[in-house]
């Protein structure tokens, strides 16, 4: 199975906001309503031409699946935000996810020489965080009730990730990629 990240273009604004609607990704998401139209349109303009802002759509074998970003890009602190979502469950548990994010690390700290790549996640989703830990990544605090969905409050969890902590966990994963038959290099 091969992995690729290609930069999102004008041409995905129809599928992105497919994806930023569905169940599985909203259920996870700060933003939970139905996208609308304009709203979308507006937001992906924008977005396109940000330069603090990376979005990729996640490609298996030709196929597009989900997207992965790197936000609030500030080379002054030498950090970002990262956030990713599939939204094609086929997909889920081969290996994609820790392949999108070896390529989108590999960008964040060689391409653009960031020190830190932050992410947080509701602390009730134990599968996103698990997978974070697992790619090296270390829980930096916990915000009580910090988001309210109707009657309930999440918490949130933050976690950073540093240069030094992917150089030594990236041959890890790309040997467990290798063993799962997932290729990223090409």
């Amino acid at each position: 199975m091969k992995v690729e990240l290609v930069r999102i273009s004008q041409g995905d604004k129809a599928s992105l906001r497919q994806w930023r609607n569905d169940p599985e990704v909203t259920r996870w998401g700060y933003s939970n309503h139905v996208i609308g139209e304009a709203e979308h349109n507006a937001w992906f303009d924008a977005m396109l031409v940000d330069a603090s802002k990376v979005y990729w759509k996640i490609i298996v074998d030709g196929i597009a699946v989900g997207a992965i970003f790197l936000t609030s890009i500030s080379d002054q602190a030498r950090s970002c935000e990262w956030g990713m979502y599939l939204a094609d469950n086929d997909v889920r548990g081969k290996g994609v996810a820790q392949a999108a994010c070896a390529l989108s690390f590999r960008y964040a700290f060689s391409d653009l020489g960031m020190k830190v790549v932050n992410c947080e996640a509701f602390e009730q989703n134990e599968a996103a965080i698990g997978l974070y830990e697992s790619v090296g990544y270390e829980r930096t605090g916990v915000q009580a009730d910090a988001v309210k969905r109707g009657d309930e409050m999440l918490s949130v969890v933050t976690l950073e990730l540093t240069r030094d902590s992917w150089n030594v966990r990236e041959p890890q994963i790309l040997q467990k990629l290798h063993e799962k038959e997932v290729n990223i290099n090409g």
